[in-house]
C-alpha cells in the first residue's frame, strides 16, 4: 500500500510539473497572431460604445460634387444614443429586430452651400453575419423618396426642418458588425415629391459621407495584450 501511494504521488508530481512547464511556455511565447487578430476584431466591434462619437462621425467630410468640384460637408450635431426602434422607420425596424439589432447612433450633416442635409445612422448588430443579412434587406436607395432611417432634426441648425417627409434618397453600406445608412434632403424641408432635380447628382455627398463613417468604424485597432482591456 505504501509503495502504491508513493507511485501515485510521483505520477501526480510529474503531471503537475509538466502542466507548470506548459503554462510557462505558453506565457513566455506571447500571444499568437490569431489571438491578437481576434482581440483586434473584438475591439472594432466594440468601437461604437468605446470610442468618442466625434471619432465615429467626423466633424467634416470632403466630397466631390456632380460637377467635379471639391467641397466639404460639416457635421451639425450628434444625437444621444438611440434604440433601433427610434432610429429606424417601419420599413426596416422589423428586419433590424429580427437580426438582433443592438443599438443605433445618428448624426446630421450639411453640404458646403447649406442647401442639402444628411442624417447618417450606424446600426449595430451582434455579429458580421447579422449585419450583412440586415443590409441585404435594405431597399435600393434610388428616389424619389428615401425611407429606412429616421431623420435627426437639430433645432437651430440647417437640419431643423429635415423631417422624414423630406427624405429624398437612401444610401447604405456594411462593414463588420455595422450597417451605415444615410438619408438626404433639402435644408428647407420641402417634401420629397416636390423635387424634379436629378437626385443622384444633387445628393451625391450622401454616399461619400457614408464611406467616411465606414472608414472610421473599420479603421485598424491596435491592442496591447496583457493590459487587461482585451484578452489575447
Amino acid at each position: 500500500m505504501i509503495v502504491a501511494c508513493g507511485l501515485i504521488a510521483v505520477v501526480s508530481l510529474g503531471i503537475a510539473l509538466q502542466a507548470a512547464r506548459y503554462a510557462h511556455s505558453a506565457s513566455a511565447r506571447g500571444p499568437l497572431q490569431a489571438e491578437i487578430s481576434q482581440a483586434e476584431s473584438i475591439a472594432i466591434a466594440q468601437r461604437w460604445e468605446r470610442a468618442p462619437l466625434g471619432q465615429i462621425f467626423p466633424a467634416s467630410v470632403g466630397y466631390t460634387t456632380g460637377q467635379g468640384t471639391s467641397e466639404t460637408a460639416t457635421r451639425l450635431g450628434i444625437g444621444a444614443g438611440d434604440s433601433c426602434a427610434a432610429a429606424l422607420d417601419s420599413t426596416l425596424v422589423d428586419a433590424a429586430d429580427g437580426f438582433g439589432c443592438v443599438a443605433a447612433l445618428r448624426a446630421s450633416y450639411v453640404d458646403e452651400l447649406y442647401g442639402t442635409v444628411y442624417t447618417v445612422g450606424v446600426i449595430v448588430f451582434p455579429d458580421d453575419q447579422a449585419a450583412r443579412a440586415f443590409h441585404d434587406s435594405v431597399p435600393p436607395g434610388a428616389g424619389p423618396t428615401g425611407t429606412g432611417l429616421n431623420t435627426l432634426q437639430l433645432p437651430g441648425t440647417a437640419a431643423a426642418l429635415f423631417t422624414d417627409s423630406a427624405r429624398q434618397t437612401l444610401d447604405s453600406s456594411v462593414t463588420g458588425t455595422y450597417v451605415v445608412l444615410s438619408v438626404s434632403g433639402y435644408a428647407d424641408g420641402r417634401p420629397a415629391t416636390t423635387s424634379d432635380e436629378p437626385q443622384d447628382t444633387l445628393f451625391s455627398p450622401a454616399g461619400q459621407i457614408v464611406q467616411a463613417v465606414v472608414a472610421a468604424l473599420s479603421a485598424p485597432q491596435p491592442v496591447h495584450c496583457g493590459d487587461g482591456e482585451f484578452a489575447c
